[in-house]
């Protein structure tokens, strides 16, 4: 076998396309909410992924989904959910291998995209943008493992 027919055979993954599948912004309190604010405001964050299989053998939809309210005195400041995907093409990948390359290395590569697309849309409200610290996905991943919700 020469080295080309070995790269064929070795396991790599192909990003087929990036995209926004869902994007909201909301500044309810505007313009109130943007003059004559007091302190930093309260950030609550939540951040999810979707795997789907897809048709074609080896193809996964990978959706990284996050939702982040800012809010102040008990005022909303703003709303935004994102639901940032990718299609991702596995070659060669065994088995077992598969759900924790589609939970980790996938949405690694989507994140800093989507990370982006937060900071300015916040920003582009009016706001400071909204910096989402790194996510470590197989911190998350392991964490889902251990509670059962993988397998």
């Amino acid at each position: 076998m020469n080295n080309n027919e070995q790269e064929k055979l070795l396991p790599h993954i192909s990003v087929n396309a990036q995209y926004v599948k869902d994007l909201s912004f909301e500044n309810p309190s505007a313009p109130g909410s943007l003059v004559n604010m007091n302190g930093q405001p309260q950030i609550d964050l939540a951040l999810d992924l979707n795997i789907q299989k897809m048709t074609e053998d080896g193809y996964f939809e990978v959706e990284i989904i996050i939702n982040a309210k800012a809010t102040n005195e008990n005022k909303t400041l703003f709303i935004i959910d994102l639901i940032y995907a990718g299609v991702f093409h596995l070659i060669n990948v065994p088995e077992e291998q598969t759900q924790m390359l589609l939970a980790v290395h996938c949405p690694s590569i989507l994140f800093p995209f989507a990370r982006k697309i937060i900071a300015d849309s916040t920003q582009d409200g009016g706001f400071q943008p909204l910096m989402i610290d790194p996510i470590d996905f197989g911190v998350l991943y392991s964490k889902k493992l251990n509670e059962g919700l993988v397998s």
